[in-house]
C-alpha cells in the first residue's frame, strides 16, 4: 500500500477532530484555549506528515531503514546483527519495507505504553514482529503510541509502505552475511538510509 499524500491517512481523523475543537473553542469559549488547540493541531500535522521518499541507488543487496529515527545500539550476535532505532514524535512515522519480498506479520500483541527504554516495556508494551525474507523487524511501542498500525500481508517492493509506528523502539534483525553501513548515534531515514 503506497501512500503518496502529504498527510498519512491515519492522521485524518485526529487532525480533523483537532481542527473542529480549535474552531469551537475560538467561537464559543476562549481565544487562549483556541490558540493552545491550534498548536496541538499543528503538532498533529507534523506528526502525521508523509514526505515523498525514494532512493534510486538501492540495489538488491541493500537493506534500507524501515523508519526514521536514531541508532541507539547495535548488538552483534553469532548469526545476526540487531539494530536498535529510537523513534520519537518529531520523526516521520511511516514504516517502509527494508527489502523487497513477502511482508508477513509474525506476531501482534496489545499491551501497555510504558517508556520503551525500560526493561518492563520490552515485556508489557504493545509489540509486533514482522518478517520480510531473512529480515525481522520488532516494534515496541512507546509512551505516545496509541496503536501499531500494519497493512495487509503481501509482496512489497523496497521502500513500500507497510504500516505506521508513532513512537518507541524498532529492532531490525539482519543476518551477518550483510555488511553494516551505520554506527551508533546515526540518524536514519526510511526509504533512504542504507543499513547495509
Amino acid at each position: 500500500m503506497n501512500n503518496n499524500k502529504i498527510i498519512l491517512k491515519e492522521g485524518y481523523t485526529p487532525i480533523a477532530i483537532a481542527v473542529v475543537v480549535t474552531l469551537f473553542l475560538d467561537i464559543f469559549i476562549s481565544d487562549t484555549l483556541a490558540n493552545i488547540a491550534l498548536i496541538i493541531t499543528i503538532f498533529l500535522v507534523i506528526i502525521y506528515r508523509n514526505p515523498n521518499r525514494s532512493s534510486f541507488d538501492i540495489t538488491k543487496d541493500n537493506v534500507i531503514s524501515p523508519i526514521d529515527g536514531k541508532i541507539s545500539a547495535v548488538d552483534i550476535g553469532k548469526h545476526n546483527y540487531k539494530i536498535y532505532i529510537d523513534v520519537n514524535l518529531c520523526n516521520t512515522h511511516q514504516l517502509r519495507a527494508p527489502i523487497s519480498g513477502k511482508f508477513k506479520i509474525r506476531n501482534l500483541k496489545k499491551g501497555l505504553n510504558l517508556n520503551s527504554a525500560t526493561y518492563k516495556a520490552k515485556l508489557l508494551n504493545s509489540q509486533a514482529l514482522l518478517k520480510i525474507k531473512d529480515i525481522k523487524i520488532k516494534l515496541i511501542s512507546g509512551i505516545c503510541n496509541s496503536d501499531i498500525i500494519l497493512y495487509d500481508e503481501k509482496d512489497v517492493a523496497v521502500g513500500e509502505s507497510i504500516g505506521v509506528f508513532l513512537n518507541g523502539l524498532v529492532i531490525v534483525e539482519i543476518p551477518k552475511n550483510y555488511k553494516l553501513n551505520i554506527s551508533i548515534g546515526d540518524k536514519v531515514y526510511s526509504g533512504i538510509t542504507k543499513l547495509v
